[in-house]
């Protein structure tokens, strides 16, 4: 946990985005091996980010209250770059394609996806929303331990269950099964709702360059 705020404090963000009563740690030891992979969340499977730290955000009171979303959303997961999350977290709300993020750039469609289809893309499960296409690794050095990773983040959020559309995978798994819990044909979900998803959750993942991983 010390090491995730100690990246997330070097992305200079403002700490009124944050809610530490969210924070988890789902590494072997905070999460040990005997606690269950998968649970059930708005009546829906729910997949533990094992390996990962949630670092809490700030979610609205009038959002949870109106929509009961601790108990009628489910959870999914959006992969993402760390200026996209900046921009999602500072505007309150998922980006489309072609919306322009808090450093300027224009999102855009990723690749694998049809062309001039605006949505937004999550997943039930962390397995395929941290696919490298989608959560690319960014280098951070620690001056806490002095060594060198590179880092992951995902947005774990609720989601209004009727607001999407399930689909297969679109990164060419082909037959190699990407989660054990979720098959790869109903794996990625895709809405142009803003506002059916809500990010609760900064997932934090760390790997040494050495690739020994550190959590």
């Amino acid at each position: 946990m010390k090491l995730t705020k100690e990246f997330v404090s070097s992305l200079g963000w403002a700490k009124a985005l944050f809610d530490p009563s969210f924070d988890k740690c789902y590494c072997k030891d905070c999460y040990p091996t005997e606690y269950p992979n998968v649970t059930k969340a708005g009546n829906a499977e729910y997949v533990i980010p094992r390996g990962w730290v949630r670092l809490g955000l700030h979610v609205d009171v009038v959002t949870q209250e109106q929509h009961d979303i601790w108990n009628k959303w489910i959870v999914t997961f959006h992969g993402t770059t760390i200026i996209a999350a900046h921009s999602i977290l500072a505007h309150r709300h998922f980006c489309l394609p072609g919306d322009k993020l808090i450093d300027g750039s224009v999102l855009g469609i990723r690749p694998g996806h049809i062309p001039d289809k605006k949505h937004i893309y999550t997943s039930p499960t962390i397995a395929y929303s941290s696919l490298p296409v989608y959560s690319p690794r960014k280098e951070f050095r620690s001056s806490r331990t002095n060594r060198v990773y590179e880092v992951q983040v995902v947005l774990q959020c609720r989601q209004k269950p009727t607001s999407f559309t399930a689909q297969s995978e679109t990164v060419r798994a082909g037959s190699k099964r990407i989660c054990p819990f979720i098959p790869n044909e109903k794996v990625e979900y895709y809405t142009d709702i803003r506002s059916a998803i809500v990010a609760y959750g900064l997932l934090v993942r760390f790997y040494e360059i050495s690739d020994d991983c550190d959590f």
